[in-house]
């Protein structure tokens, strides 16, 4: 059954808490667990569109720090702020792996960088998300 855009914006963050909890951990727990433990402290039901969007980071993890070193020059991956980090994943893997309008996807994850971010995140989040929007758009365009 299709989620309503209220679930999806629950689970989104959900899927940014255990990211979070997963990549602090430095693979120490499992991916299952953290995702569990969040679902658990949420007391929220099993989730799979939180779970489809870690495992599409984890698969692709090396091909998303290239594009976010690619769509934030300025910055090293290592020295964005962690939870940055992980919104910026999430939302590149949604944006490049799964049938989100893109805009919706930039939305979602300024609004979570808002609510879990540092004051210049949504911004920096917007700015990253959009440049590589425009960039996903002219590959499109080139492969037409």
């Amino acid at each position: 059954m299709a989620q309503s855009k209220k679930e999806r914006h629950e689970s989104r963050i959900v899927a940014v808490k255990a990211l979070f909890l997963y990549l602090s951990r430095q693979g120490n727990v499992s991916l299952e667990d953290s995702l569990s433990s969040v679902i658990e402290m949420e007391e929220k039901a099993k989730d799979d569109f939180a779970e489809s969007l870690m495992q599409s980071v984890l698969e692709n993890q090396g091909k998303i720090k290239v594009i976010v070193r690619a769509f934030a020059p300025e910055f090293t991956f290592e020295k964005i702020a962690p939870i940055n980090r992980v919104i910026l994943m999430l939302g590149i893997a949604e944006l490049k792996y799964f049938d989100t309008p893109p805009i919706v996807v930039i939305n979602e994850y300024i609004e979570i960088a808002k609510e879990f971010g540092e004051e210049r995140s949504a911004s920096f989040v917007n700015g990253v998300l959009d440049s590589f929007r425009k960039n996903i758009g002219k590959e499109r365009e080139d492969r037409e």
